[in-house]
């Protein structure tokens, strides 16, 4: 099974970014997605995420997890945002979000798809790793912090 760390290029770390609205969030993630793998992800990625129904999950403690699989992809990516300042996506412990991931995928790839949700999932529930990857200083530092826990 394909780890979180090879989905995850530090170039799709996006730290420190100031959105208004979740989908300002996925807007500037699905651009860089495009800008990184533009050989994997169609131009207009965002529309196919929207229009795929995506899903957020606020996690608690500041994280969520956005993601959606779409029919003209032929890779499963991951990307991430930290914002500063945090947003309010109404989660169930009224904590903002800091860490926003975006999983997006092809539609056929359902079982992998949960897989790597419900893995990163477990990953964000340590506190130590949540804390480390919120007070990164680098994307590279961000991608070694995944990579070490896995």
């Amino acid at each position: 099974m394909a780890e979180i760390r090879e989905l995850l290029d530090q170039r799709c770390i996006l730290l420190d970014r100031s959105e208004k609205t979740l989908d300002g969030v996925i807007r500037t993630l699905t651009n860089q997605l495009h800008a990184v793998h533009p050989d994997q992800t169609p131009q207009n990625l965002m529309e196919r995420v929207t229009d795929g129904l995506f899903h957020t999950t606020c996690m608690g403690e500041g994280c969520a997890i956005t993601h959606a699989r779409c029919p003209s992809m032929q890779k499963t990516l991951l990307a991430v945002m930290r914002l500063s300042p945090p947003l309010d996506l109404n989660a169930l412990d009224d904590k903002p979000v800091v860490l926003v991931f975006l999983l997006v995928g092809p539609q056929s790839s359902s079982s992998f798809h949960l897989r790597i949700l419900s893995k990163l999932a477990r990953l964000l529930h340590q506190p130590d790793l949540r804390e480390a990857l919120i007070a990164s200083r680098s994307s590279e530092v961000f991608h070694t912090l995944i990579a070490d826990k896995e």
